[in-house]
């Protein structure tokens, strides 16, 4: 069996509690977008998205997107969360 990591974990259990300990980084899997991570760590995805801005502009630009690169983050990206 398959040892999860803490992103994985929490992914898996629908993300911090209240008041729970938010990790620094969240590693995006398939069916994430910025709207549902947010959700899980009672942000914003504009929040995420500035934070990752360069990571995930520079990701969508090499799969040829040419506007609104919020809108594409890739399974295994590692998003910053603070």
């Amino acid at each position: 069996m398959k040892e999860l990591n803490e992103n994985e974990l929490i992914a898996v259990t629908g993300g911090a509690s209240k008041g729970g300990k938010i990790p620094p980084t969240y590693t995006v899997v398939a069916g994430d977008n910025l709207s549902t991570i947010a959700a899980k760590f009672n942000t914003t995805w504009k929040k995420i998205y500035d934070l990752n801005k360069e990571l995930i502009d520079k990701t969508a630009k090499s799969h040829g997107i040419k506007a609104h690169f919020e809108n594409y983050i890739y399974p295994g990206q590692v998003l910053k969360l603070k």
